[in-house]
């Protein structure tokens, strides 16, 4: 069985095809270097880029587990204190024109103060705060859950007023609504 070409094959390359082969020959070569160079290149900073931040993280783990340290010793040298609040007789806003009062007294923890005898003249300020806020304030405002939006409205603005030492918590000692 031997069989015939008719002119159906490929045709015999010339010499312009194999020089344009052998230039295609040499382009895949340096396509591909640039390639790998790219791909390397890429991971190179990748590589660079994490090992910077997780460095950049530790820097930051360290700085705030040593700041916590800190305000942990703060505290032990100079512990929270507590301020006494005399009581305090106030008018709500009714708006009926039938007067209600409150009495209220109440203690305020306080960091950041060397000594109890320097916190004593923030006293006619912490009670002019809560005058203030108790006039502003209906009775219907103290009803049910109230009582805890006043507090926390009552710490807001005392950490606003005292802004250098540092309010924790304020603790309501008597509370009365006539």
């Amino acid at each position: 069985m031997s069989e015939t070409v008719t002119g159906g094959g490929a045709p015999e390359p010339s010499a312009g095809d194999e020089k344009r082969q052998s230039i295609a020959a040499e382009a895949k070569p340096r396509r591909s270097r640039k390639m790998f160079l790219f791909i390397g290149l890429a991971a190179l900073v990748l590589t660079v880029g994490g090992g910077g931040a997780v460095f950049l993280e530790k820097g930051r783990l360290l700085h705030s587990v040593q700041s916590g340290m800190a305000d942990r010793a703060s505290q032990m040298l100079h512990p929270p204190i507590i301020l006494g609040i005399p009581s305090i007789v106030s008018n709500l806003d009714n708006g009926d024109g039938r007067p209600v009062y409150v009495k209220l007294t109440a203690k305020v923890e306080i960091s950041g103060a060397r000594d109890e005898a320097s916190l004593q003249n923030m006293i006619p300020r912490v009670q002019d705060i809560f005058q203030t806020y108790l006039h502003e304030t209906r009775p219907q405002d103290i009803r049910g859950d109230g009582i805890y939006r006043l507090r926390e409205a009552m710490i807001r603005r005392l950490r606003a007023e005292l802004t250098p030492l540092q309010v924790t918590n304020l603790y309501l000692v008597e509370f009365l609504i006539q």
